[in-house]
């Protein structure tokens, strides 16, 4: 990063840190802006638009902390190619921009000047053009912005997880640990990422299989769960996420899956049990219950032919605290001391995978043998808010990280993903 470029970088992260704490604002304008000036752009968004103000301030946090990194190019090549699937097209990001500046500009009273307005137009310029080169990469490889896949089979189990089975009649490219965001036709422009738990290519027709976790009040995980059976057509983005199987030669895997972490740890399991020599596989399976195991009679038959594999399943028991089956397998990982020459592949809830992946740190596992997806990104406390600001805007937004499960900006340390989105 050259000077003139760091000192854009300076300026675009401490005008964004200004408005951080107006961010419900600033967003809502933004949108207000862009539909009001590029009304053609209002399609291209779900009517619900509640979670899309979250998405994009939280995106935009994210890639003004990361300019410069050698990282970024690449994941916004990726997100260029990711948004074909909502028919996003070069010109549109001249509108984005246009908009964006406007908003931030605005709330930036007294602070705003010539060379922050300057700067802000140079960075986003490059960003933009990061992210129309992946699009027209991938268009001219030939990718589909988007797939189609038939539902072929649906199991709710115990009315809080739905295995989904879907065929594509177009290869679709992924691989184990990856995610797809999908989409349902009820809920046009609405995609959540959910983890690929694995795939089959019966007659060339490739089926693949999602694991779907029900979330109170979660728009697309109810209607996968609820009203979604065969013959439904859904629509998949391209696979994501960079939590793979360790590398080849890896003598011992301990796999921990909780929840829905099961599904990219099933893949993940498959291809280290397709390998030659199989290495040495423990898998800790966690749950709420022991009615929790929605997908038991899977690993049980993985157990059953393949000796190489052993599993433990840790589950809350009858009188029990919530955390208490998490607890024993912590201290169970505490006692453990071999793991010198083991890679750990940790998958679940946000706050399980983060505390999990701290305490085997503590127990002695070095950093690069824990295999995860970057965590949601923390949310720098509001600071100083006035009484009218408070009223008008009394809850600090819970800002999440749509792109926490994609491509990793820095040397992937590997937790798996957390529960895909609701």
């Amino acid at each position: 990063m050259d000077d003139g470029t760091a000192q854009d970088a300076l300026l675009v992260r401490a005008s964004l840190e200004r408005v951080r704490r107006r961010a419900s604002h600033v967003v809502r304008y933004f949108y207000a802006y862009l539909f009001r000036h590029h009304p053609h752009l209002r399609p291209l968004f779900p009517a619900r638009m509640e979670d899309q103000y979250e998405r994009l301030f939280s995106a935009l946090v994210h890639v003004v902390d990361h300019l410069g990194h050698p990282g970024l190019p690449g994941r916004l090549e990726q997100l260029g190619r990711d948004h074909r699937k909502f028919g996003v097209v070069d010109e549109d990001y001249a509108a984005v921009g246009e908009s964006l500046l406007a908003a931030i500009r605005l709330h930036s009273p007294g602070v705003w000047d010539s060379a922050t307005e300057s700067a802000w137009i140079r960075v986003y310029g490059d960003l933009a053009g990061l992210m129309t080169d992946g699009a027209r990469r991938s268009a001219a490889a030939r990718e589909p912005a988007c797939w189609e896949a038939t539902v072929v089979s649906h199991r709710l189990h115990g009315d809080h997880t739905a295995v989904i089975r879907a065929a594509v009649s177009t290869p679709y490219p992924w691989l184990p640990g990856q995610y797809a965001t999908v989409e349902h036709p009820e809920l046009p422009g609405v995609w959540r990422p959910y983890s690929l738990a694995g795939g089959t290519a019966p007659d060339r027709t490739e089926v693949l299989e999602f694991h779907v976790g029900r979330v109170s009040g979660g728009l697309l995980s109810n209607l996968l769960c609820d009203g979604t059976g065969p013959g439904q057509t859904l629509r998949l983005g391209g696979a994501s996420g960079s939590a793979l199987a360790p590398p080849p030669g890896t003598p011992a895997v301990t796999l921990v899956a909780a929840g829905t972490g099961w599904a990219p740890v099933k893949s993940v399991l498959a291809e280290l049990l397709s390998r030659r020599p199989v290495p040495r596989i423990r898998v800790d399976a966690v749950a709420r219950g022991e009615a929790h195991f929605y997908d038991g009679a899977s690993l049980d038959e993985l157990l059953r032919d393949h000796p190489c594999l052993s599993a433990f399943w840790w589950y809350q028991e009858r009188g029990e605290g919530k955390t208490r089956a998490a607890d024993r397998l912590h201290t169970h990982l505490r006692g453990r001391r071999d793991w010198a020459d083991e890679q750990v592949y940790l998958c679940g809830p946000v706050i399980f995978v983060q505390e999990t992946a701290e305490l085997l740190h503590a127990y002695g596992l070095p950093v690069d043998s824990l295999i995860r997806d970057p965590q949601p990104s923390s949310v720098k406390p509001r600071g100083h808010v006035s009484h009218a600001e408070a009223f008008l805007d009394p809850v600090p937004v819970n800002w999440i990280d749509p792109d926490a499960r994609t491509r990793p900006l820095e040397t992937p340390v590997t937790i798996a993903p957390g529960p895909p989105g609701p």
